[in-house]
């Protein structure tokens, strides 16, 4: 059984969608016994690196990669490419890979192309975009946007966890159809979870990064409203810190116990918060295909979330949840209060979207990636 090697720019113990998605798929395609799965980290300097992550091997991987960063990046990545190309050769045999799948990609994949044409590899190329990815490489113009074409173009497949990200390679790359895999979750673990019904006061729950696009001040602000409306409840933020991190904590100070801020909160003490809490909100202006949606649905929570693409793709208004518009805090406070009003919307949400969240399994996706690979 030959290797699948999962090439990712950031340590995989960073906590964080992309991973949870690489981990969850790595895991099922060694359960089923089609690839084994091991991890590569690219870095430009020497990281310290687990052994193991899940039982996943975790390797270095010797790729200079800064062909993003401008004219100067580049040059010094091509400086670079003279060692790095036997290097890469050498860990590619060593750990006999048949399949090396790129997630999160820059230019840099190239490199795996390039392999390929010199002889040095005869596996195959595959490229999985999670969203903000995706949308940098359409931004891109001139020579970065040919030399995307002729990466998307070169790969054996291209992936994309959604509909509007696969629209959005077809405009880098007219001649590549874009597979789409939807992320799963793990189903087993968030299904077990024994919701415990608050009384009196009604715990609101988000998780995701603290950057812009999450949107955690909109929130706040909707929080606001809902207890100007004499709402009982609380907000608890959970996710990894950011560029919006001392913002959202500074704003979210304003509103003593009826708000938590928690980081690096571990991705198994997750189920934990959502048996607590009465609904999930996700306000966010920008998405690829959240786990965490599928997470909240598998444990039971009713879900508000943002009317935009990704989350669209599981979640039907008034059916699987609510969904407003990004950006308006009145109307996520109207729809939050909907939920917490109304006991009979809040199970009839919650069921719905369980019985849809219990697909979007990580075999389900582990067997459309062997397919798509054949």
């Amino acid at each position: 059984m030959g290797s699948c090697l999962f090439v990712l720019p950031w340590l995989p113990t960073d906590l964080g969608g992309v991973n949870i998605s690489i981990l969850g798929l790595a895991h099922a395609l060694g359960a089923a016994r089609r690839f084994s799965p091991v991890i590569a980290v690219t870095s430009w300097s020497p990281i310290e690196l687990p052994h193991e992550v899940r039982s996943i091997p975790v390797i270095g991987l010797p790729l200079h990669d800064a062909y993003d960063d401008g004219a100067w990046g580049a040059a010094k990545s091509a400086l670079r490419l003279p060692g790095d190309l036997p290097a890469l050769a050498r860990a590619l045999r060593n750990h006999d890979v048949e399949v090396v799948n790129v997630h999160f990609p820059s230019l840099g994949g190239t490199v795996f192309l390039l392999l390929r044409d010199l002889g040095l590899f005869r596996g195959k190329v595959a490229l999985t975009f999670h969203g903000s990815d995706m949308r940098r490489a359409d931004g891109s113009r001139s020579l970065r946007r040919w030399a995307w074409n002729r990466l998307l173009r070169g790969a054996d497949v291209v992936f994309v966890v959604s509909q509007s990200l696969a629209a959005l390679a077809k405009n880098i790359c007219p001649e590549k159809q874009a597979r789409v895999i939807h992320n799963g979750a793990d189903i087993e673990l968030f299904s077990r979870v024994a919701r415990r019904p608050t009384a009196g006061r009604k715990h609101i729950l988000h998780i995701g990064k603290f950057e812009a696009n999450k949107c955690q001040e909109v929130l706040l602000t909707a929080l606001q409203l809902l207890l100007e409306r004499g709402l009982d409840c609380r907000l608890t933020l959970i996710g990894a810190c950011g560029s919006s991190f001392e913002r959202v904590q500074r704003a979210a100070a304003a509103y003593g116990d009826r708000v938590r801020v928690l980081v690096d909160v571990q991705h198994e003490e997750i189920p934990g918060h959502m048996a607590d809490s009465d609904v999930f909100v996700l306000p966010s202006r920008a998405e690829g295909f959240p786990i965490v949606l599928i997470e909240a649905g598998a444990a039971g929570l009713p879900v508000v979330a943002t009317n935009i693409s990704g989350i669209t793709e599981l979640i039907t208004h008034g059916t699987t949840g609510l969904l407003v518009e990004p950006g308006d805090p009145r109307a996520l406070a109207d729809a939050i209060a909907r939920v917490l009003e109304s006991d009979e919307l809040a199970h009839s949400l919650a069921s719905a979207l369980h019985a849809l969240a219990v697909r979007y399994t990580w075999q389900r996706a582990a067997e459309e990636f062997t397919a798509a690979l054949s």
